[in-house]
């Protein structure tokens, strides 16, 4: 193929939405296998994974247990769920003992990510051993950026423009195996608010997929 035609090829694929293929996947990361007197947490920290791994293991389980894998914004939503909670976390110590420290002190803290926490939940198997090239390349994909922390997507109200902190903290997958119905059972909270739908990747992404919480009430900041 000539190159003007290759080039106006290109120029007819971006347009219309559909982009090429990555040429590789991100490679796998390895299986692992909890012990009998092992958490989750030991077993997956014992191997000092990078932050981006960790992330994207987390994202991979919860992002598959949303019933919407398929969709790349689902992954980046949830990345950066994960993050604001280890940004507030940096940023006020009342958030840190509520959310954990650092991004393993979140994704192990007791009540938060039930596939990080416990085996018995049925998408454990998804974070302690991913296997489905396409989604490890989302979170991936998705972890790296969210742990850049720019354009936040999340970041919306005057607060958090001015300090550069997201209070979206909570979030609940309606059509999730494992959800009791379509609202989550701190609807009537009101510590949190309901933001509606949010648009990641350029596209609205719709709350039926995602419900996404604010906090009403930005914490005290520390000192720095």
């Amino acid at each position: 193929m000539q190159p003007f035609k290759q080039f106006t090829l290109a120029l007819i694929i971006i347009g219309a939405g559909i982009l090429p293929q990555r040429a590789s996947a991100a490679p796998l990361p390895p299986c692992l296998t909890v012990g009998a007197r092992e958490s989750i947490g030991e077993a997956v920290l014992k191997t000092h994974p990078a932050p981006a791994e960790l992330l994207a293991r987390l994202v991979n389980a919860e992002s598959r247990s949303t019933g919407f894998a398929e969709d790349g914004r689902v992954y980046q939503a949830i990345a950066w769920g994960a993050m604001n909670r280890v940004r507030l976390g940096e940023a006020a110590a009342a958030m840190r003992r509520r959310y954990g420290a650092g991004v393993s002190g979140v994704i192990f803290k007791r009540g938060q990510f039930n596939p990080a926490l416990s085996v018995r939940s049925p998408f454990s198997r998804d974070f302690l051993c991913p296997r489905d090239p396409t989604s490890w390349r989302h979170a991936l994909d998705a972890a790296r950026i969210a742990l850049q922390g720019q354009d936040n997507p999340l970041i919306q109200t005057d607060w958090e423009r001015r300090h550069g902190l997201s209070l979206v903290v909570n979030f609940y997958y309606p059509r999730s195996a494992q959800a009791r119905g379509p609202l989550p059972p701190w609807e009537a909270n009101r510590e949190l608010r309901f933001t509606g739908a949010v648009a990641i990747g350029g596209t609205i992404l719709p709350a039926e997929r995602i419900r996404f919480y604010r906090l009403a009430t930005p914490p005290e900041l520390s000192d720095p």
